[in-house]
């Protein structure tokens, strides 16, 4: 009965598809006018002809290693920033007021500003550091604060070194809630860059060939690029989740 129900579920993604490209074409037809609302067929033909397209792939690439830059730098920081305000209590009200003006600046403030004081090549990355590193501190900081009081105190009727503590009870605990929070945040990431791409007219980006597309009211293509951007998102999701699989098997942060 388990595996029935198993089977069953496996095909729940495929269905959905199905009704979402179903509903795709109902909506096209309806509207009956291709510059507004492409068929999902015209949008793989566009697909089909950027994989045949060299700038395609390095438009990837750019928006990939800012992608990777500003979710790696963001991580860094948040995290060092986390561990010192769990361990100093002053620098967590030092960084608070930080951290609250970057989540409320609207984004499109931070995109302007940064494309005046960073130009258009490094400013997408900025934005995206700017955007998602409270995000990742915040939640850094309350899995360290979260760890379990009782084996804590445990810990220290035992004395148990300061070391061990922190590599059996803190770091197998806010590395998994980090993996688990960052694959949400590494979705915004690639959206705030594709976005942030696209207002400063990055060269040789995904973002960049949007812009392109919407300008030229090829909305098919515009439909294709944003389908490989979906893919690429999906794609780095998974890649996060294989990293946070592996180490979790093999327990590195545990040797």
């Amino acid at each position: 009965m388990m595996d029935k129900k198993s089977k069953i579920f496996g095909f729940a993604p495929i269905i959905t598809v199905f009704a979402l490209v179903g509903v795709w074409y109902i909506i096209a037809l309806s509207i009956g006018k291709a510059v507004i609302f492409p068929m999902p067929h015209a949008v793989v033909a566009s697909m089909g002809e950027l994989l045949c397209d060299g700038e395609f792939y390095l438009s990837l690439l750019g928006s990939l290693w800012k992608i990777a830059v500003s979710f790696a730098a963001a991580m860094a920081l948040g995290v060092a920033l986390a561990v010192l305000s769990a361990s100093v209590a002053f620098f967590e009200k030092l960084f608070y007021p930080i951290v609250v003006v970057a989540r409320a600046t609207p984004t499109m403030s931070i995109i302007f500003l940064c494309l005046l004081w960073f130009g258009k090549t490094y400013s997408p990355i900025v934005v995206s550091l700017l955007v998602i590193f409270p995000l990742l501190y915040s939640s850094c900081l309350t899995a360290i604060k979260s760890c379990d009081a009782k084996l804590l105190e445990m810990s220290e009727v035992f004395g148990v070194k300061r070391a061990t503590v922190v590599k059996k009870l803190y770091l197998p605990f806010v590395a998994d809630r980090m993996f688990a929070d960052g694959i949400s945040v590494l979705s915004l990431n690639v959206k705030l860059i594709i976005a942030a791409e696209a207002l400063a007219m990055s060269n040789v980006t995904l973002g960049r060939l949007i812009q392109i597309a919407d300008e030229n009211l090829e909305t098919a293509r515009l439909f294709a690029v944003t389908v490989f951007a979906v893919l690429l998102s999906v794609a780095l999701e998974y890649a996060l989740k294989g990293v946070r699989y592996i180490l979790g098997r093999k327990r590195l942060w545990q040797r």
